[in-house]
């Protein structure tokens, strides 16, 4: 019997795919400060703060025990697996071999975030993404993965224009959102209206990014201070 998740999944993404999804370059890791917007169990924080670097991860999670937030990964990382399987076809096969090797990547990118968590709880801050805890441009830049754009069966227009917006607020330079589709290369209906409320307070820009998992899902929206 497959679980039915309620809500986003709380699964993690790698430090490597971070890079790749954002187009992070040496120079960004070293000299801006960053915020990962509802991180889950992703394990960019770590790395990044354990090499030096300035970061900081937000989730409605976060005040969950350390063990809790490790089970409900596993739990989520094995119900998704089980939902790909039958549509594995609808996703792009080059980053990862198949959905075994899927699962031993999320699964190290749990047991990362699990053990930094544990041992830096600084690090996470408890936190909705509609009213984010910070203050104005206190990081250079934002980063939102798989959140926006592609639940819009759950998550509707209002609520990401209200991320969009506190994003923006305490970014110092930009918001870096990635994907733009949901499955099988559908784009989110609320891409069009979003970016067009957007423009009239930021410069907005699609860049190519060298990471593919979702089909068309190559592209990642850049959100500029002007």
């Amino acid at each position: 019997m497959t679980t039915k998740i309620v809500g986003p999944i709380f699964t993690g993404r790698s430090w490597d795919e971070y890079l790749k999804m954002f187009k992070l370059t040496r120079e960004e890791l070293k000299t801006r400060s960053f915020l990962d917007c509802a991180a889950g169990a992703s394990s960019f924080t770590a790395y990044l703060a354990n090499g030096g670097g300035r970061v900081q991860a937000v989730d409605l999670l976060y005040d969950q025990d350390p063990l809790v937030l490790k089970s409900l990964c596993q739990k989520h990382l094995e119900a998704l697996v089980k939902s790909l399987e039958p549509i594995k076809r609808e996703f792009e096969w080059s980053y990862f071999r198949d959905l075994n090797h899927l699962k031993e990547h999320r699964s190290r990118s749990c047991q990362e975030f699990y053990q930094d968590y544990s041992q830096n709880p600084n690090r996470y801050q408890k936190g909705d993404l509609t009213r984010l805890p910070f203050a104005d441009s206190e990081f250079d830049i934002v980063l939102s993965s798989h959140l926006l754009f592609i639940y819009d069966h759950r998550l509707d227009l209002d609520f990401h224009l209200q991320v969009l917006d506190e994003m923006l607020r305490v970014s110092g330079e930009e918001v870096r959102v990635y994907p733009l589709v949901k499955h099988a290369n559908k784009t989110s209906e609320f891409l069009k209206p979003a970016w067009q409320r957007m423009s009239m307070v930021a410069e907005l820009e699609l860049v190519k990014v060298n990471y593919q998992f979702r089909r068309g899902g190559n592209q990642m929206l850049i959100i500029r201070k002007s």
